[in-house]
């Protein structure tokens, strides 16, 4: 394909991804790597890592392989400066660029396109998400590459689970639109369910997935600082066919 790639071309191409759009995350991502490992009270020193997380930068912008990008995120998690808290963190809301995925195709069949068709990736939360889709939700938008100027938005409300102060819930309404990538920009609804089951049916997912419980977030490592910080995270329960799915953002 290239960049002459004809109007009816994009069309089947976003058809495909209103149709296959799995749920919302940052930022679509992404092939089970290794376990969910939470930041303990006897992690080693937060002082540390950096070595770490210059190696799993060094390796996403080689291109290196999925395995061993994930033994680089195994290597770094365990230094997470929000020491297993991050989904009640200040720290967390913002915009978030997708820098590598795993299990891109669960989310949209767009984030399989090479480069330059492939669109860029971005989640929002906290005022950020506020701004642009509403008060307790979480928004991850594509933008650029086949879309053009144009942009996909799909949200969800969003929390942190009571049970863990690492993990985030995802829960109705969930809303997929069309619009541009100005936050504050008037958005056209595509599709909206007020279920898990609902959504997921839309999605073409099987009747076990429908009754599957609400996609969860562990937020494995989060660093609370400004533009430039890393967020790493993975689906850890929920719809099956996303499970095991894992994001690197970057602030911007």
């Amino acid at each position: 394909m290239s960049l002459g790639t004809s109007s009816s071309s994009r069309r089947s191409m976003l058809r495909d991804a209103i149709s296959s759009c799995g749920c919302v995350t940052s930022t679509f991502l992404f092939g089970p790597a290794t376990l969910a490992v939470h930041a303990a009270d006897d992690a080693p020193s937060l002082q540390g890592g950096a070595q770490e997380r210059e190696k799993l930068l060094r390796l996403i912008a080689a291109g290196a392989a999925e395995d061993e990008v994930a033994i680089a995120i195994a290597d770094l998690v365990p230094f997470d400066p929000s020491r297993g808290k991050a989904a009640r963190s200040a720290a967390l809301g913002g915009t978030w660029e997708l820098l590598w995925s795993a299990k891109a195709e669960a989310f949209s069949p767009l984030l399989r396109l090479p480069r330059p068709l492939r669109p860029d990736s971005y989640q929002f939360l906290g005022g950020a998400a506020a701004e642009a889709v509403g008060e307790g939700r979480v928004a991850q938008m594509l933008k650029g590459g086949v879309l053009g100027p144009k942009a996909l938005w799909l949200s969800s409300g969003v929390g942190a689970a009571s049970d863990d102060g690492g993990v985030l819930e995802i829960f109705p309404p969930f809303r997929f639109e069309f619009g541009t990538a100005d936050p504050r920009s008037d958005k056209r609804t595509i599709v909206e369910a007020g279920s898990d089951a609902e959504f997921r049916k839309l999605n073409a997912r099987d009747a076990d997935a429908q009754a599957a419980p609400k996609n969860r977030y562990l937020q494995e490592y989060l660093e609370e600082t400004g533009a430039g910080a890393l967020r790493i995270s993975r689906i850890i329960s929920g719809d099956p066919v996303i499970v095991g799915a894992v994001f690197v953002h970057r602030r911007v």
